[in-house]
């Protein structure tokens, strides 16, 4: 059976959700040739701006931008995940199982908005119960970027690492450098104009405030001087990497 390529694979809520917490890292990893992979849990149904089409040609172009492997955007529904309903837990563990990524990672920070603060849990638990033989996971409904896995699901799957996006006032597991990514990144954000853009008839938002680029900006100047470079995003591990030999990267 093929073999999915699936380095890495980052799980959020919602459309723009990746580009914003880890657009830097992904494109960071697709210029060293890694398969990353984006899983966007609902369609943005309950957005203040656009619609879940408009809202998904615009993630096609930032995925493009970003260098991704693939994306998958499911129909859990917008404003009411829970890592306790049996259907979406399942829904993560078929995509896993499918996918069958080395790293797992979530985006954005578990805060305010109760869909960021319900992903991470949602995870954690589909990453356990994924590596149930007995447990059965049938299809979600589905849209694909990029070419679609020509493999079946594997029977059971285990992540190397699962981790979250690092909240601004916790103490970071691991950088990513994404000094030579930041531009990609910006121009990844771009693609989402509904988002990010205050005009003509969009509703004002926390994230089309003229100020919200200023604050990533910040943010990852603020982790690249923790790590020693221009700019950096920060990762919170759920467990601890075992070496066999002194890492080639330097430590911060």
């Amino acid at each position: 059976m093929a073999t999915p390529d699936c380095d890495l694979l980052v799980i959020s809520p919602h459309t723009d959700d990746v580009e914003i917490a880890l657009g830097g890292t992904l494109r960071t990893l697709a210029d060293r040739g890694r398969g990353v992979w984006a899983c966007d849990l609902t369609r943005g149904e309950l957005a203040s701006n656009a619609d879940p089409d408009e809202r998904w040609g615009e993630a096609a172009r930032a995925s493009g931008i970003l260098g991704l492997t693939g994306r998958l955007q499911l129909s859990l529904p917008d404003g009411f995940i829970n890592a306790t309903d049996r259907t979406q837990v399942t829904a993560v563990v078929w995509v896993l199982r499918r996918l069958q990524p080395r790293w797992v990672l979530t985006a954005p920070e578990a805060r305010r908005h109760p869909d960021h603060l319900a992903t991470p849990d949602l995870v954690r638990r589909a990453v356990f119960l994924a590596r149930l033989r007995n447990l059965t996971s049938p299809e979600p409904d589905a849209r694909w970027w990029g070419e679609r896995p020509v493999c079946d699901c594997a029977a059971t799957w285990i992540p190397e690492v699962v981790g979250d996006t690092c909240l601004d006032d916790a103490a970071p597991d691991l950088f990513f450098d994404i000094t030579s990514a930041w531009e990609a990144k910006l121009a990844a954000l771009d693609c989402y104009e509904s988002q990010f853009r205050r005009d003509g008839d969009r509703h004002p938002t926390a994230i089309n405030d003229p100020d919200f680029r200023i604050r990533l900006d910040d943010r990852a100047r603020h982790w690249g001087r923790r790590a020693g470079v221009d700019r950096a995003e920060a990762l919170s591990l759920r467990g601890r990497p075992v070496l066999g030999d002194l890492p080639s990267e330097r430590w911060a």
